[in-house]
């Protein structure tokens, strides 16, 4: 299984616990692999860093997060094919990730991305619904 883990998913599972602390964990323990772009990562990178200097955390903890993508997550490049897709054109770049990647979930709470539920056969869904998947014994 293939995923794309939307920054608004990354920011709520590094600084708090619940559902998107969960999909992270489900990659840490191997449940699932990580697909991401130069410009998914450097959103993710950015947006940890602000929210880490917002909230007065360690910025060594973004650094930890980020090494690990780096070396655990596979990168692909992208393909464009996700361009004008989305309410938010900021958003366009995880549905290119996502089918870049070959990916067959992107895990998002972002509504202008849940609001499509299907993207070129890759699932969009809510941490919690992957988790559900990742749990589910006919998976």
């Amino acid at each position: 299984m293939i995923a794309v883990i939307d920054t608004n998913v990354w920011i709520s599972g590094v600084f708090y616990r619940g559902n998107p602390y969960r999909v992270l964990q489900a990659w840490r323990d191997e449940k699932y692999e990580l697909v991401y772009t130069p410009e998914t990562l450097a959103e993710i990178e950015t947006r940890l860093r602000d929210k880490a200097i917002e909230f007065g955390a360690n910025l060594a903890d973004v650094d930890e997060w980020m090494i690990y993508i780096r070396t655990f997550a596979r990168f692909v490049t992208p393909t464009g094919v996700g361009a004008g897709s989305t309410r938010d054109p900021k958003d366009d770049k995880f549905l290119d990730a996502a089918a870049s990647g070959k990916a067959t979930f992107l895990v998002s709470s972002d509504h202008d991305l849940q609001v499509l539920k299907e993207f070129q056969g890759i699932k969009i869904v809510s941490p919690k619904e992957f988790l559900d998947i990742l749990e589910s014994p006919a998976r």
